[in-house]
This record gives structure tokens, C-alpha cells and sequence, in this order.
């Protein structure tokens, strides 16, 4: 079946889709097939409308040509991992490691309760099925993920994702069909899905997320169809962002040298990096460890002056409100931040994230920390592998070496997927698959990145950073594609689609493909006029198959399998801003 699939792929017909060489791709893939290689996916593709059949392309690449499992081979992205220190503070009950090995007891006696009823279950098996049943709750993410039914039935979502000329051809019936579908096979767990179709958000709280600039479709949505259902929107960030100047209340939140921290822990790296505080934080800022402490002794205090000691959410479990204060911070010790630092490093050595000793102590004094295990909080367990001291990371060496199955349906390196959503799509083996048109029938498509110039989206708008380009919004544009349009380097022009438009200035780039537009993202929407910015033309589409469930590995889990807004390949127009409009 894959040999006869991979009979449309020759070379010369991929040339034709790609733009390049036959015999470009002729070498790579003979170089691939000899020699050790390694793909570095980044987040690039992931965030396509067919991204799930970009990486399985790659990952089939490689599986036919032996390389994972070993040495220089395999693919990597981002993968954090071994939060668990941290995740499980409240969980484990009382401080001290005697408590973090008790709790750590009961965790493995969980994990063999799972696997009761099939022995031959892996860690990795049972990790999953964890996850699946909730295990999220217990290292305090709550139950507020997936996102997706909340942006489906309260964002406004529903019309877009049903928009028949936005999404893939090959769906042959409506969103909402394919949605009810899944509702009524039990595919999502109901207090996730249900909950959001009849319950109306009242408050937006933020930390640190800028919703107004990073989600998808912006306030083209958020701001017609969010921002009218809620009473009190709340931001709490160092600075003024977009979404603080459309909120009620901005809590001034310490920067990242102004408290402790980590940098994110990746299998890139395989080290515990510690961010030390440099400087307290100005004025009345606080970490925002600390601001979520007083918000929970502020609720308790109010509870208890009206005499409610528990409430009950949309799903009718009950919330105790009395004593919350002393439960999250072990009464009042975890309120130092070095206490619950130095705590967390410790419990994480227990777990064996981290080497025997490991304290805030020690980091502070070394600066990092090589990791030794992956811990259950993340995805690191999925690395297949073991960490090794002295030696570079390599995925999936369980899998290969050891020949320990691979937690698919089949529990084998899985490429062919009959569930009956990708067998009516034509995506049961990976193939190609054109953009769809999200956004309208412009002729260029928009795609995006992470900028060079600004480290992060919120250090966009720092004046030292600005001087280091253009010092405002810009996006690249073909050579010819200019001339044609009479465009002029540094000219403001008007990028537009069915969806809302914006005003943002031309740089010329012979590294930009004809038809192709490149804005990177981060650029604040206030630094635009009329604030209008990228995410305001980008429709926030979601692929179908997506919300596929019951089958294996195609089950929803925290951090796994979740439809996601894309963002990359939307159609747009760009035209010359009218002489009015300039003037204005």
C-alpha cells in the first residue's frame, strides 16, 4: 500500500510542488538513506493547516531509512520536560522529602493499579493512560485544557471552522458534524467539552500570554465575540501590553531577573538552568507566585466574611475554599520563594530528574545542573530513552535497543492510521496536501516565524532592541512580486483577506519566495496603526481530523494530541494604501 502511494511521489513531481531540483532531492535522499541524519523540525511546520502530514512525511524518512534510535540520528523540537518538583508541591501534602518519597510510593502504586488489567503495558503505556484519566489535575494544571470547545462555542470560532471554502477539500462534511460526531462517541471527556455550550466565560485572567496579540484571529474575534460576555478582564504582566490596555485591572508582575526561575528544561540541552534574582522588582510589582498567593488569601478572607466555605464549578465537584491558602503553601512556608525553590530542586532529586544533592544551593553555586531523568510532568518520558552522563541525547534507544513496544495502537513505529476520519480524508498514509485557502483567495500566502531581532515577543517593543531593525512592524516581500505591485522598499502597504486587514511597511528581500509574504511574529498591535496586526488576518483554522479520537495514540492527553489554531500559509491581498488613508 505505501509502495503504491509513493508511486505519485517521484522526483521530478515533487520538484513541481516544491521548487526544488529533482536532483537536489535525489542526493538528500541518498544521503539520508547512508548516512546518519537527524531532522531539526522546530515549530515551524507543526503550525500548518496539513503540519500533521509535513512531520509524518519526515518521520517516515526516517523510520525507512533506519535513522532513530541511535547516535546522530532521529527528529527534535521542542519537548519540555521534568516540572515535576514543582508541579507536585501541593500534591504531595506535607514538605520534606520524606513526604516527596511517600507521594512518589503512592504514584507508582497508581501507575501499577493502571496497568492491572494488561501487564503487558510499558511506563510509557501507563503514563499515557494517566494522563488520560485526569492526571493533569493532580500536577495542578487543572481541567481548563483543551482550549479548543471554549474557542469553539464562546470565542467565535464555530462560523470560521465551518467555513466550508477555508478549509480542505477532502472534508466532506461540515466541522460542526465531524464536532458532534466526537461529542457522541465519547472521544473528549464530557466536563471539557460540554461544559463550554452552555456556560459563558465571566472573567479573563492573563498572566504573561497577551491573548490580544498571540491568539489567532485577535480581536478580530476576541473583541466582538469575548470581550461583551466578560465582567473583568485582568492582565498581569511587567508592562502594558495590548491586551492590558483593553483590561480592567493590570497586576505589575516582576520581570524574569527579578525573581527565580529556570529556563525551559529541553532534551536540546538535557540541564537544569537557573535564572537568579538580580534586582527585587520596582515599585509594587510582584512575582507572579506571589500575586497568585494573595489573590488565594484575598478569596478566602472575602469567602469567610460571607460565610461560604466551598463553591462548586460548572461540573458540580465541590472547590473548598477554606484553608486554600495554607494547602497551596504548606501553611505559609512555600510563601518565600527561596523555600519553595529550594524545596522543589530537593523533591526533584527524589524523583531522579535531578542528581542526588540538588538544591538551591547548589544550582546557585554551579549555575546548572545536568538532568539524569525525566520525571512524569512533560512529555520527556516519550523520548524513549535514557539519559546518559557525558553523552549526547538520542530518542526512541528503548524502542530500538531494548525493543520495548511503542505506545500506538499497534505497538510498533505506527505510519498506516485506519481510522475511518483519515481513510475518508486520504491521509491514512502521510502524503501531500495543498494549503487550503483559509482566509480567502488572496494570491499571496503569509507565513511566519519567530524574530531575530527582539529575543522574545515582549522585549518587541524595548527601545535598545528596536534600533537593532527597522524600529517598527515590517514585513519581507519579493523582489519581483514588489516591482509588479509598484511597491517601494520601506513603503506602507495595506495586507488584507476576508478576515480583517492591516497597515505595516515593505521590506524587499530576493531570500522570499514569489507569492510569498514573511511576518514575524511578535510585533505588538499597538506599534501598528490602528492597531490592527498579523494575528488580525490569520483565521485561526483548526484541521478536522484533529478532534479524532478512540484509536490508539489518537486519544487527547495534556501536552499530546489537541487541535490548535495554525497559523502559517494565509491567504492574503496587498495593495498600495489609498492617499486618504496615509493622510489620516
Amino acid at each position: 500500500r505505501l509502495l503504491k502511494v509513493l508511486e505519485d511521489y517521484t522526483p521530478e513531481k515533487a520538484a513541481k510542488v516544491c521548487n526544488v531540483n529533482a536532483e537536489m532531492i535525489r542526493m538528500i535522499a541518498r544521503k539520508a538513506a547512508t548516512k546518519k541524519t537527524k531532522i531539526f523540525s522546530g515549530w515551524n511546520s507543526g503550525k500548518y493547516y496539513h503540519g500533521d502530514l509535513m512531520e509524518r512525511a519526515m518521520a517516515l524518512l526516517l523510520a525507512l531509512t533506519g535513522n532513530w534510535g541511535k547516535q546522530g540520528t532521529g527528529t527534535r523540537s521542542w519537548s519540555i520536560f521534568g516540572f515535576d518538583g514543582f508541579a507536585f508541591l501541593s500534591a504531595k501534602g506535607k514538605p520534606g522529602q520524606e513526604s516527596t518519597r511517600e507521594f512518589q510510593k503512592q504514584m507508582i502504586a497508581m501507575r501499577r493499579m493502571l496497568s492491572q488489567d494488561d501487564p503487558t503495558m510499558t511506563s510509557e503505556m501507563v503514563l499515557n493512560r494517566f494522563q488520560e484519566m485526569g492526571g493533569a489535575r493532580v500536577g495542578g494544571m487543572g481541567g481548563m485544557i483543551p482550549p479548543a470547545f471554549l474557542w469553539y462555542h464562546q470565542f467565535g470560532y464555530k462560523e470560521r471552522w465551518n467555513k466550508k471554502e477555508w478549509s480542505d477539500p477532502s472534508m466532506k462534511r461540515s466541522f460542526d458534524e465531524y464536532y458532534q460526531e466526537a461529542m457522541d462517541k465519547g472521544w473528549w471527556d464530557n466536563s471539557m467539552a460540554r461544559v463550554w455550550e452552555k456556560t459563558e466565560p465571566r472573567v479573563l485572567f492573563e498572566a504573561g500570554g497577551n491573548v490580544l496579540r498571540r491568539h489567532r484571529g485577535g480581536q478580530n474575534v476576541l473583541l466582538k465575540e469575548l470581550w461583551p460576555k466578560l465582567k473583568m478582564i485582568v492582565s498581569v504582566d511587567f508592562r502594558i501590553n495590548t491586551t492590558g490596555l483593553f483590561s480592567d485591572y493590570i497586576l505589575p508582575a516582576a520581570q524574569h531577573y527579578e525573581k527565580l526561575g529556570q529556563s525551559m528544561p529541553s532534551p536540546h540541552h538535557l540541564n537544569f538552568v537557573f535564572i537568579d534574582k538580580a534586582v527585587d522588582p520596582p515599585g509594587e510589582a510582584k512575582s507572579d507566585r506571589e500575586i497568585g498567593q494573595m489573590l488565594i488569601k484575598a478569596i478566602e478572607k472575602r469567602a469567610k466574611e460571607r460565610g461560604i466555605k466551598e463553591s462548586k464549578d460548572q461540573n458540580g465537584a465541590s472547590i473548598v475554599i477554606e484553608g486554600a491558602f495554607d494547602r497551596a503553601t504548606a501553611n505559609g512556608l512555600y510563601a518565600d520563594e527561596e523555600v519553595e525553590f529550594d524545596e522543589a530542586l530537593k523533591d526533584m532529586a527524589v524523583y531522579g530528574i535531578l542528581p542526588e544533592g540538588a538544591s538551591l544551593a547548589k544550582v546557585r553555586e554551579e549555575g546548572v545542573i545536568r538532568t539524569t531523568g525525566w520525571g512524569i510532568a512533560g512529555f520527556g518520558i516519550a523520548q524513549a530513552s535514557t539519559i546518559e552522563p557525558d553523552q549526547t541525547h538520542n530518542p526512541f534507544r528503548w524502542h530500538t535497543e531494548d525493543k520495548i513496544p511503542y505506545p500506538t495502537l499497534t505497538r510498533r513505529a505506527q505510519f498506516y492510521i485506519d481510522h475511518d476520519w483519515f481513510i475518508e480524508a486520504g491521509e491514512e498514509l502521510p502524503m501531500h496536501k495543498e494549503n487550503p485557502k483559509h482566509g480567502g483567495k488572496g494570491e499571496f500566502q503569509m507565513t511566519s516565524g519567530h524574530p531575530r531581532w527582539s529575543i522574545h515577543s515582549m522585549n518587541m517593543t524595548n527601545n535598545i532592541i528596536q534600533n537593532t531593525h527597522r524600529g517598527e512592524p515590517f514585513v519581507f516581500l519579493n523582489p519581483g512580486d514588489a516591482a509588479a505591485k509598484g511597491f517601494e522598499n520601506g513603503e506602507h502597504v495595506r495586507m488584507h483577506n476576508e478576515v480583517g486587514e492591516l497597515e505595516i511597511a515593505v521590506k524587499i528581500s530576493p531570500s522570499v519566495a514569489p507569492g510569498q509574504v514573511i511576518l514575524y511574529n511578535g510585533f505588538e498591535p499597538y506599534q501598528h496603526k490602528n492597531w490592527f496586526s498579523q494575528n488580525d488576518i490569520e483565521p485561526g483554522m483548526v484541521k478536522w481530523l484533529h478532534m479524532a479520537g478512540g484509536y490508539g495514540h489518537l486519544t487527547y492527553r495534556p501536552w499530546h494530541w489537541q487541535p490548535i489554531p495554525v497559523d502559517r500559509a494565509v491567504a492574503v491581498e496587498i495593495d498600495k494604501v489609498s492617499a486618504s488613508a496615509a493622510a489620516s
